[in-house]
């Protein structure tokens, strides 16, 4: 492990001089909220690295519909699977809070990568996780009803990002409809359902959790 540290604090494998050469081909980018980061079919030239905010990774389909692949928190990589398959994103990522990426040169990480395969294997990995929790939420989504696809992204933002019960979500109705694939007429009765059952509690984005039991039992019977 090298003492040099690396601007990107994942990989612990890098060696010294890798370490420098990343650090000294990056550079900073904040992203306001509603801005893109990345657009569907766009030449692919950086690795992208998230700082701070969230950032949302979604699909651009026909008749201005999209699907919301997955929410990128801080710590994540954005583009991972467009980076390994080609020389175009496959689809599109938006700050859907103020964000602070760093970007790296990609000839430069695709340099280090034939160098060193300890750090191919951390790529590798990290490919591997997203592509993981993205075949499960295929798998699972279609399998529940819109309650339990609802619970699950509530969850989600609870313990996942933001790490408490009550949290502002960062998602209009739409955008949660594109997140379950469902309508925005059926979340906003669901959450309407949810309030009146006290499961939340919910004024426009302000969220509360009440009842987690209840939403987990939602998310696993679907």
């Amino acid at each position: 492990m090298g003492t040099i540290k690396c601007i990107l604090p994942t990989f612990t494998t890098l060696t010294d001089e890798q370490a420098g050469k990343i650090n000294n081909n990056s550079f900073v980018v904040n992203h306001r909220t509603g801005e893109y980061i990345f657009s569907q079919d766009k030449p692919i030239s950086h690795l992208m690295y998230l700082n701070k905010g969230l950032v949302k990774i979604f699909r651009e389909e026909q008749k201005n519909r999209s699907t919301i692949l997955r929410i990128s928190g801080p710590g994540s990589y954005v583009g991972l699977f467009s980076i390994f398959y080609g020389k175009r994103y496959q689809f599109s990522a938006l700050a859907i809070e103020d964000t602070e990426l760093v970007y790296v040169e990609l000839q430069l990480i695709n340099k280090i990568l034939a160098e060193n395969g300890r750090f191919a294997l951390e790529m590798i990995q990290l490919f591997g996780k997203d592509g993981m929790e993205m075949l499960n939420k295929l798998i699972a989504f279609p399998q529940k009803q819109v309650p339990g696809r609802l619970a699950e992204v509530l969850l989600l933002f609870s313990s996942d990002i933001y790490g408490h019960n009550e949290f502002t979500l960062p998602l209009s109705r739409q955008e949660l409809a594109d997140m379950i694939y469902s309508t925005k007429e059926s979340v906003s009765r669901t959450l309407t359902e949810f309030k009146n059952d006290r499961i939340i509690d919910i004024d426009d984005r302000k969220v509360t959790l009440k009842s987690l039991d209840l939403l987990n039992l939602l998310s696993k019977l679907g």
